[in-house]
């Protein structure tokens, strides 16, 4: 056994495209699916703590679902643009809000 290091570049991942959509597809489903759950709990703790009634549960809800429905997408743009520049050898750069930048660039 050697402990001297390689002079081997390490090389940059997979580049299947089905597998790049499976990590991307997971890490929106785990993000999104985390955040929707932890602040739905609140939001039916909240009514039932201070007594706000059904209007709020569904309003805020709503609400929620929007929420996670931008976070889903957003994760799922983000993670598939990281994944690319990362096959194309280049570095990871500045998260944009945006979810279509993500696609673009």
């Amino acid at each position: 056994m050697s402990s001297e290091a390689s002079h081997r570049p390490a090389s940059h991942g997979g580049g299947n495209p089905l597998v790049i959509l499976i990590i991307s597809l997971c890490a929106a489903i785990v993000m999104a699916g985390g955040c929707g759950i932890v602040l739905e709990a609140f939001v039916i703790a909240a009514a039932n703590l201070f007594e706000l009634g059904s209007t709020f549960v569904w309003v805020a809800s709503a609400a929620n679902a929007a929420l996670v429905l931008w976070l889903g997408l957003w994760t799922f743009a983000r993670s598939w643009h990281v994944e690319r520049r990362l096959r194309a050898g280049l570095e990871v750069d500045e998260p944009s809000w945006s979810i279509l930048a993500n696609f673009r660039a």
